[in-house]
């Protein structure tokens, strides 16, 4: 039982630490990196170049929809500055993720408009002053993460969003109007080991307990790991444990990540198929849930600032297939409610893309040549193979296997936030017929 609590507690800490160090690549922080990857080395920005597509491997469940500015820092080497430009009208935000996976702090154009003031970064141990005008971003433990998303609308739109991208400055602070370039700090490596060992988990949590903070609310638990080799001080220690408790603790930890990928099927409220997260990125006690987003779709936005509706099943409740055809109708009435835009996307059941000849991942209220209804209707195609002509401007293709589907409601407004609206259930259909004209009908 230890053991399981261990995981569920532990294994945000884990991917975000796995996430760190696929990102800054400790021993090779300036190799070259994928356009579509906004990873640099630590305490530097990495910007994406280009959107997401299949080859993109950084995490699970990118978006298809912004492009990235993206830091993993070491605040002990701070304080940092992050100054932004003008970003007009367009959508973007700055989310400043703990190394616990919750995202406490985000500011962008629901916040403060075109434009945010210099924000000021520091560790959970500064004391000194901040500077005047600044924002104050403290982080909670040793390590955070900011991640600027930029709304991009296709290929055309490209060079605006990289000059505002080249506009973002991230610096080292040492004092008012003198910036330097960061530091590359070093990090403890997290253990290598056979994958399919449980017992690897336990010794990179060890390894992340060896530079964290622990929490009033989380100090219990904690002590109580150290019965199973886990502590701050050393790590976990494999050697200490008999071979019966090896076992048992094994045993555990598989259970844990058996419990956390069964709450990913569902995150919050389930309708229509859809499972939705309405504590957003903020879980308080839940560790479960937090472990299960983690797992899911890690560092997600507050609810106030994004939504992330999943789907795993069809309105029948059996698991999304592309060898069946499906089709998601809005009436006009139930299209999403958003105050900046939405979005479904659509992955392997692992969370990945999946590569298809359009190119095309999501499909959402801003992808060119969508056809509506007569009545405002929205009828969208998921599928392996071509709907044809008919239908095509509306269709999101799929593997000829097991998905998932992603949902993102950008700014959603309080019908969504309250769980008032809820998408469309995904419907089989035995021959995929009409098209984007065709009314969607009651429900």
């Amino acid at each position: 039982m230890l053991a399981v609590r261990a995981i569920v507690w532990g294994y945000p800490l884990v991917r975000a630490a796995e996430l760190r160090e696929k990102s800054t690549q400790p021993d090779r922080p300036y190799a070259p990196r994928p356009p579509t990857v906004a990873t640099a080395p630590i305490n530097h920005l990495g910007l994406a170049r280009a959107l997401a597509d299949p080859d993109t491997r950084i995490g699970v469940a990118p978006n298809n929809d912004t492009l990235y500015a993206l830091a993993f820092l070491d605040t002990a080497a701070g304080p940092f500055q992050l100054d932004t430009p003008d970003f007009g009208d367009r959508y973007y935000v700055f989310q400043f993720g703990d190394a616990d996976s919750e995202t406490r702090q985000s500011f962008g154009q629901s916040s403060h408009g075109r434009r945010l003031p210099p924000i000021f970064i520091v560790g959970p141990a500064y004391s000194g002053s901040v500077p005047a005008g600044a924002l104050l971003v403290r982080s909670r433990q040793r390590y955070l993460m900011v991640a600027g998303r930029i709304l991009t609308d296709g290929a055309a739109d490209l060079p605006r969003v990289h000059g505002l991208q080249d506009r973002i400055r991230l610096t080292k602070w040492l004092a008012p109007g003198h910036l330097v370039e960061p530091p590359i700090t070093p990090q403890r490596r997290l253990p290598d080991g056979p994958a399919g060992d449980p017992l690897r988990w336990l010794a990179r949590l060890g390894t992340v307990l060896r530079d964290w903070r622990t929490e009033p609310d989380d100090a219990a638990l904690a002590a109580s790991l150290q019965a199973i080799g886990l502590a701050s001080t050393a790590g976990f220690r494999e050697q200490d444990l008999s071979p019966k408790v090896r076992e048992e603790v094994r045993r555990g930890v598989r259970d844990g990540l058996a419990a956390i990928a069964a709450k990913t099927r569902a995150l919050g409220a389930v309708k229509n198929g859809w499972s939705t997260n309405y504590a957003g990125s903020r879980f308080g006690g839940d560790y479960l849930l937090r472990a299960a987003v983690a797992m899911d779709q890690i560092y997600v936005l507050d609810r106030k600032e994004a939504l992330y509706p999943v789907a795993h099943r069809d309105g029948h409740g059996h698991p999304l297939d592309g060898r069946t055809r499906y089709t998601i109708c809005f009436r006009r009435q139930d299209l999403p409610p958003v105050n900046a835009f939405w979005s479904i996307t659509l992955y392997y059941a692992k969370g990945f893309l999946v590569p298809n000849a359009r190119r095309r991942y999501s499909i959402g209220d801003r992808t060119p040549g969508l056809t509506y209804g007569k009545d405002g209707s929205l009828r969208i195609h998921v599928q392996s193979d071509d709907p044809g002509a008919a239908g095509r401007s509306n269709w999101l293709p799929a593997p000829a296997e097991k998905f998932m589907l992603m949902m993102r409601l950008y700014r959603p407004r309080p019908d969504a936030m309250d769980g008032q609206w809820h998408p469309p259930a995904i419907m089989p259909s035995a021959v995929a017929k009409g098209d984007g004209a065709e009314a969607c009908g009651a429900p």
